[in-house]
């Protein structure tokens, strides 16, 4: 009989995702409301190097990841997001976005930047 470890694991990875669908997913359309925003579609995706990403069609994608990081967290990194949609690069006026409606903004950078990896683990 062979152990099949692959399997836990991806049903603690669909686990996750789930969670992540219940607990971020409103946050991100109410922060777009916030904004007084529109985004095309939000979904929580598996990514291994961002914690978020905007695309040029307006959607917004969230890592799974997130779901265990603390919450001003979890908000920096959708304001972020929603922010691209006003400003689509990392500029003055986008730092400036950003941080009126995220004022913990480099709280949660250094977060990231210290507990980050952290976040990878068991997942």
């Amino acid at each position: 009989m062979v152990c099949d470890g692959s399997r836990g694991a991806t049903a603690r990875r669909d686990r996750y995702v789930a969670r992540a669908k219940e607990h971020i997913l409103p946050r991100v359309e109410r922060h777009a409301r916030s904004f007084g925003v529109r985004y095309g579609r939000a979904r929580i995706v598996d990514s291994r190097y961002r914690w978020g990403s905007c695309t040029a069609r307006g959607n917004v994608n969230i890592n799974r990841r997130l779901v265990k990081a603390p919450a001003f967290v979890i908000d920096y990194v959708i304001v972020h997001e929603l922010a691209h949609l006003i400003e689509p690069n990392h500029t003055d006026r986008f730092r400036g976005i950003v941080r009126a409606h995220a004022p913990g903004m480099e709280g949660a950078r250094s977060w990231l930047r210290e507990h980050g990896q952290l976040l990878e683990e068991s997942i």
